[in-house]
């Protein structure tokens, strides 16, 4: 696994950080994780994750739009804005971020997931199972199934196929909803869809 930044040093600080909690998780040695340029990490990649602030999306894919083409890039950004009553959805010009990125690197699979999942949750060893789904949005079937797949390596995950890529504005945007639901309970809340039996197509 490689971890992209604008500043290579950077990433390769964060990168030495998470190796030491993916170690952690899997009670392995064996886990590396290592640190690059965005462009240097797209390359020989396969699967792509851009998890960055909104205010950052544009110019992270456009620097690696030509490295991006025939890759699958899951985009879990969500474009919010924040003021004192909280958390509130941005108008976007495309209609979603993953909508933008699509635009931006048109080569590229773009897959939405991730978007609700909490980081807080995911970065803390003491959970053993993530109770929530992923919802994976995209117009490729073979890239939204590989991105189930990805989701459903995280203990307790559900990787659950929520449309295509049209319907990314709101999904994005559902995670103000969640956002003002950890804020009011104090919690870090996913989602779990119901009526599916886990592994239906």
């Amino acid at each position: 696994m490689v971890l992209g930044s604008r500043d290579a040093s950077r990433a390769r600080e964060v990168a030495d950080e998470v190796t030491r909690l993916a170690r952690r998780f899997a009670g392995s040695d064996a886990v590396r994780v290592t640190g690059a340029r965005n462009v240097d990490a797209v390359i020989g990649a396969q699967i792509v994750i851009v998890a960055v602030p909104w205010s950052a999306h544009a110019a992270t894919i456009a620097e690696s739009a030509d490295a991006l083409a025939g890759r699958i890039l899951v985009d879990c950004v969500n474009p919010l804005g924040f003021d004192s009553q909280g958390a509130y959805a941005l108008p976007v010009a495309e209609g979603s971020a993953a909508a933008q990125a699509a635009q931006l690197a048109p080569d590229a699979d773009v897959v939405v997931a991730f978007n609700h999942i909490s980081a807080v949750t995911l970065l803390n060893p003491d959970i053993a199972r993530v109770d929530a789904d992923v919802l994976v949005l995209g117009d490729s079937r073979p890239a939204t199934d590989r991105v189930q797949a990805l989701a459903e390596m995280i203990p307790g995950v559900r990787g659950v196929y929520a449309g295509r890529l049209r319907l990314a504005g709101q999904v994005e945007a559902l995670t103000a909803n969640l956002i003002a639901i950890n804020r009011r309970y104090r919690a870090h809340a996913g989602l779990r869809v119901t009526d599916i039996a886990h592994g239906q197509p």
